[in-house]
């Protein structure tokens, strides 16, 4: 299959200009004389009369050897022998670790978390957005779960350039949800708990009511303008006069929310994909000029997908495939830093963060290419397309410059100019007792999406349709998901899981990821201190490498990478929201950590967690 890759490409790379040689990548290109291996090159070098060289793709870098042992404890994680669940709001965290305590595996608890998110969490937690789960079962079997919105019948490129020119908010951005079959889907496969027990505590949270917290309110503050032109909305939303938003501390009752959510629990699919939500939503969408119909949402399936795999230093990563863009950019960027010898720089230095900067780079050229609806590449997207990415041919093709960051007009001139993906997300992560792991991410696209509740059902929906590109394999057509940074990711040595990894941060996402399983991997940090550690991000457009409050990287580092040709961009604005988990791999204790950036809660199930020294 490499071999094949390397020929496919072999044309591009011989007549490109080679430019400078690469930082110190393992296994350069080898040149030789055509072989039997290689047909087509023996054919030219008979025709004409000489030797062509062929290139053969340079070996993977062999695994560190004794292998790397991860670090174990933390002064912050939780420590969990009987699993662990870490979410963004507590009170999804506690409802994943009830079911864990009463018997439920990872996919349970995974699945209980999310619909308790769309209570508490409203900004990105739902039942009218979409998302990726990947699995991994403690017998090594894993598959990653896509339920990401579709385009619904209507949708046409033309009519979603529309919707974005006129602010990409409102029932003219709506896809067909995912969420809910996604969710019942991993279930059905995989758990071992009933539905309605899983929904329980969602529903309670929904009737009873649970007070908003200073990060919920906080968002909810600011798409407020836009959330209260929505009668419903403002209903759920707004104090009792509907003028101003809740504020911290204040109780939230949804119980329109509850009864979607009660049928769900009775009729599975049937309670949110046909009945009365399904013409609820077919009404409100033709009295307010949407798209999604009940023959759309009747139409909705769940797809399983292989999860795309590739080594990192003696790991092996299994993450997204398309349509995720995340899960392409992290395999890229990790790949190419270990060929490039990046472990080999000291964590805080000029040259870790080149060599980091550099390959993220030339992964966010190489992402959208392949970051569209597999079923929907037709002939613009061939299907070996992302493997060839990943090949060590195409990793070198480009060469990283040891002192000097390559201008973005040599590396795609033609991307100057591309679209910001809404970075309101959320992730949880689960393992539990077994060994059983879950990475989870769901989104509603922009903060509270498309800033519209389905009357009646407490239902917000989301604004994905703007996901999809004016042009390229990411155009829009009924039945497409659109693509999506989103990334859960789960590391895996010798048939046994050892981190389980995810974040929110729309184009972000991938770096985050990226950045934290460094540390995890190639720092031997535990994991809070890997995932507290400042972060930096570029996505090739703007070109500049942003910093997080905290994280400014000292003047030297600055002032170094200035002189290579970066340019520094300091933001306030935090980078992700890492929820994490490591595990031992002699004993299968976990250790847990929610990143402090957006808040939430790690917990053990049984015994209240304990928090350890490293060791």
């Amino acid at each position: 299959m490499r071999r094949a890759v390397a020929l496919t490409l072999m044309g591009l790379l011989a007549c490109s200009d080679p430019g400078p040689s690469p930082v110190v990548p393992p296994g350069p290109v080898a040149t030789s004389t055509p072989s039997s291996a290689s047909p087509s090159a023996a054919a030219t070098a008979s025709a004409s009369g000489s030797a062509v060289q062929a290139f053969v793709e340079p070996p993977a870098p062999p695994a560190p050897n004794p292998p790397i042992e991860l670090k174990m404890g933390g002064a912050e994680a939780v420590k969990g022998e009987s699993g662990i669940a870490t979410t963004v709001e507590p009170n999804a965290t506690k409802a994943a670790v009830e079911v864990l305590d009463k018997g439920g595996n990872a996919v349970d608890a995974a699945v209980a978390a999310a619909y308790a998110l769309a209570v508490t969490h409203p900004s990105a937690g739902n039942l009218g957005g979409g998302g990726f789960m990947l699995v991994r079962m403690k017998s090594g079997e894993s598959v990653a779960i896509d339920f990401r919105e579709a385009g619904p019948t209507g949708a046409t490129t033309e009519k979603v350039v529309a919707e974005v020119d006129a602010g990409g908010v409102g029932w003219a951005s709506t896809a067909v949800p995912g969420t809910v079959a996604g969710l019942n889907h991993a279930r059905d496969r995989f758990g071992k708990k009933p539905l309605g027990e899983l929904l329980a505590p969602a529903i309670r949270l929904a009737k009873k009511g649970h007070k908003l917290s200073p990060r919920a309110a906080q968002s909810l503050a600011a798409q407020w303008p836009k959330l209260k032109a929505d009668p419903a909305a403002r209903a759920v939303f707004g104090t009792a006069k509907g003028k101003q938003p809740h504020e911290a501390g204040d109780k939230i009752v949804q119980r329109d929310l509850a009864k979607t959510l009660e049928a769900i629990a009775k009729d599975g699919d049937a309670g949110f994909y046909a009945g009365a939500f399904a013409d609820a939503v077919d009404a409100a969408m033709k009295k307010n000029g949407g798209l999604v119909t009940k023959a759309d949402l009747a139409s909705y399936r769940v797809k399983d997908r292989a999860p795309l795999r590739f080594s990192y230093r003696g790991f092996t990563v299994e993450t997204m495939p398309p349509p995720s863009m995340g899960g392409v950019a992290i395999a890229e960027t990790l790949s190419l830093m270990e060929r490039l010898g990046a472990h080999d720089a000291p964590a805080d230095s000029a040259r870790a963060y080149h060599l980091f900067v550099e390959s993220a780079r030339r992964a966010y050229v190489d992402r959208r290419s392949v970051g569209a609806d597999p079923d929907f590449y037709a002939d613009r997207v061939k299907p070996d397309a992302t493997a060839a990415l990943l090949s060590g041919l195409h990793l070198l093709s480009r060469p990283v410059d040891p002192a000097k960051a390559t201008p973005l007009a040599d590396l795609a001139p033609e991307l100057a100019q591309i679209a910001k993906e809404s970075p309101e997300t959320t992730h949880l992560s689960v393992v539990d007792a077994e060994g059983n792991a879950v990475s989870l991410t769901v989104t509603l696209s922009a903060s509270f999406g498309a800033k519209v509740i389905v009357p009646g059902t407490g239902v917000l929906l989301s604004n994905a349709l703007g996901a999809f590109s004016p042009r390229g394999p990411n155009d829009a057509a009924p039945g497409k998901r659109m693509a999506s940074s989103m990334s859960p990711t789960i590391v895996s040595r010798d048939g046994k899981t050892r981190i389980v990894i995810g974040s929110p941060g729309g184009d972000t996402i991938p770096n985050v990821i990226s950045q934290v399983l460094r540390n995890l991997i190639d720092y031997r940090m535990t994991v809070d201190a890997a995932v507290k550690r400042g972060r930096v991000h570029h996505q090739l457009v703007p070109d500049e490498v942003r910093t997080e409050r905290g994280n400014d990287l000292g003047d030297t580092i600055k002032k170094e990478l200035t002189g290579w040709g970066h340019k520094i961009a300091p933001s306030p604005i935090p980078l992700g929201d890492v929820k994490a988990i490591v595990l031992d791999d002699e004993t299968g204790v976990a250790y847990g950590f929610a990143d402090r950036r957006e808040g939430g809660l790690a917990l053990a199930a049984g015994k209240a967690g304990t928090r350890l020294p490293a060791r």
